[in-house]
């Protein structure tokens, strides 16, 4: 694969978490052995089936999702994208229900190619603007006392 078209499947892959699209568009971009990793929530999936069911969970807990990609870059084998997504929260977040609330996140992904499919993603992107946005203190650290 040239560097143009992994660029473009990182593009494509990247706005197939527009909520109009269809989950498959995103497992449709790994092999079939892929990996996503969202290192941030320490989320790690393999293969086909758990890449769109992992895609279908993300649909019906976003709404309106808008992408942005700032920058996306690729040689034969690698890739990098820094991105940029807006959507409605539903659900709950760290037992709080924040549905409604309008989200940014701002991130990085880098990306393994093989056989002109993604054979690996790791996201990254700031926990804390999230936190932020939902005025939500993790369960983790509720029970840090201050000085």
């Amino acid at each position: 694969m040239s560097n143009a078209q992994n660029i473009e499947l990182i593009r494509k892959l990247q706005t197939s978490w527009h909520g109009d699209s269809d989950p498959a568009d995103f497992a449709s971009c790994f092999t079939p052995d892929g990996v996503f990793d969202d290192v941030t929530y320490k989320i790690h999936i393999e293969g086909h089936d758990a890449l769109l069911a992992h895609a279908k969970r993300m649909h019906k807990y976003t709404h309106d999702l808008d992408l942005e990609i700032l920058h996306v870059d690729a040689t034969d084998i690698t890739g990098v994208c820094e991105w940029q997504f807006a959507h409605a929260f539903i659900g709950n977040f760290d037992g709080v229900d924040c549905t409604g609330r309008p989200v940014n996140i701002h991130g990085v992904s880098m990306y393994m190619i093989r056989d002109g499919r993604i054979a690996h993603a790791q996201d990254f992107w700031n926990y804390m603007e999230i936190v932020r946005t939902m005025e939500v203190i993790p369960k983790e650290i509720r029970g840090f006392r201050t000085a």
